[in-house]
């Protein structure tokens, strides 16, 4: 049985963080079944503020940037341009953290851990089935984070995909994708039936008009790159390719990319799981990869 090591860092909202505890140890070990995967020995989950959520989710990407900036050997203006882009990346995230209270990161020393912000549960108007469902997935993002040995946290978080070999592979379809197939079964053995987020009916004027002027800000084309958050879109098409590629090939083939992002899907596989499968069964790279080597 997989045990969770819980770190209460806030006493906001008990009535929700009290079920953190006897829900976690129903899921981790649905996750691990699912997946087959591991979470690892205890998998840490801090329960905190949206301040420090925030400050927890912008410094793993900073520590990404400045892996960026020593391994690319990058020029001081292209280390200043991640410099600036995080700035903004942040001061976004503080306009509209109502909005997500689950995430997944590392700390200092690589270890991950699952974050939730009871405040942002609260002004959402959500209950034990986005518990649920929320865990599930951030366990799904351990796993991942396990079996990749933590790659995939710099595949995810780097400022320069193209540089690193990443430019047309569909990580955060994939890795939002994954977390999505896992946390609607789990959702759908623990509850009875998939838990899909929408409006809950019990929102706080607060959350209302927060949403609302993210709404109105990322219909600005330049505002959208500046979120550190993905688009539905992402976890929509990503679940789409996930399942399809699951029922094709089988959970076992799929884990096989968590050690090789040569063999993940890239941005036309992902709308076309047969064209990836195809590539797969004749061991061709990916074809950046590819190109790389050439």
């Amino acid at each position: 049985m997989t045990t969770c090591y819980i770190r209460q860092e806030t006493d906001l909202h008990p009535k929700l963080t009290e079920q953190i505890g006897p829900i976690s140890a129903t899921v981790a070990p649905l996750v691990e079944e699912m997946t087959g995967l591991s979470l690892g020995h205890m998998p840490v989950i801090r329960v905190v503020d949206h301040e420090d959520f925030i400050a927890a989710t912008m410094a793993e990407r900073r520590r990404v940037y400045a892996l960026d900036a020593t391994q690319l050997a990058l020029s001081s203006e292209a280390t200043r341009a991640l410099h600036d882009r995080v700035e903004i990346e942040e001061a976004e995230l503080r306009r509209s953290w109502m909005g997500g209270g689950a995430a997944t990161v590392t700390d200092a020393e690589g270890v991950p851990q699952v974050l939730i912000a009871p405040e942002s549960f609260h002004h959402a108007g959500f209950g034990t089935d986005v518990i649920v469902k929320a865990l599930a997935h951030e366990f799904a993002h351990v796993a991942q984070h396990r079996a990749s040995s933590g790659q995939v946290v710099i595949a995810y978080n780097t400022g320069r995909p193209d540089l690193r070999g990443l430019g047309e592979v569909a990580v955060a379809h994939l890795l939002h994708g994954h977390a999505e197939w896992v946390d609607q079964r789990v959702t759908e053995r623990v509850l009875g039936h998939v838990v899909e987020l929408g409006p809950s009916g019990r929102e706080t004027p607060e959350f209302l008009a927060m949403m609302r002027e993210f709404s109105e800000r990322m219909r600005v084309p330049e505002n959208a790159p500046a979120h550190p958050a993905m688009s539905p879109e992402v976890y929509e098409e990503g679940l789409r390719w996930v399942t399809h590629a699951i029922g094709l090939l089988g959970v076992a083939t799929l884990n096989q990319v968590w050690c090789d992002f040569t063999l993940a899907p890239d941005v036309r596989e992902i709308k076309d799981v047969n064209r990836w499968a195809q590539r797969l069964d004749q061991g061709i790279p990916s074809l950046e990869s590819a190109q790389g080597n050439a």
